[in-house]
């Protein structure tokens, strides 16, 4: 899943790396969104976008950045990100540590709310740094090594 057109990029959680991420597709002439987690900001702008206002998303970077949290963590993305998932889709797990457990249960939470099939339909693929850990479909870990290439 090579993307023919300009993918639109959605990045949700609180990692600092995500701003450097989304500079980068930018520049690469990717659409980015950046999903600010309503709970962890005083004042959230009305203005931002809901995810569920988007016409889908090609790849989401959910970031991960304590292990601890995961299980909070993705069960938040989960609701934000199944109201605009669609077919073909990428959800990138990225975190200092492997949280596959966590992980594989976003992937049931999204395939459950949104209707679609885990590995045929959209993937699930994690991170730890930049490097595959685990995947829920080869097709998706390959997509998700060549965008750490080029954003890297």
């Amino acid at each position: 899943m090579f993307f023919l057109h300009a993918p639109k990029l959605v990045l949700t959680g609180s990692s600092s790396s995500l701003r450097e991420t989304g500079d980068r597709a930018a520049a690469l002439g990717a659409e980015v969104v950046v999903v600010v987690d309503s709970s962890t900001v005083a004042a959230p702008d009305a203005a931002a976008p809901c995810v569920a206002e988007l016409d889908g998303f090609d790849v989401a970077v959910v970031a991960v950045p304590d292990p601890a949290s995961a299980d909070a963590d993705l069960r938040g993305a989960a609701a934000r990100l199944a109201p605009a998932l669609r077919h073909g889709a990428l959800v990138i797990v990225q975190g200092t540590a492997c949280v596959e457990p966590e992980g594989r249960r976003l992937a049931d939470d999204l395939a459950e709310r949104s209707g679609l099939e885990i590995g045929r339909q959209f993937d699930v693929v994690g991170l730890d740094g930049d490097h595959v850990t685990w995947s829920t479909g080869d097709e998706g870990a390959q997509t998700a090594r060549h965008l750490m290439s080029r954003l890297g």
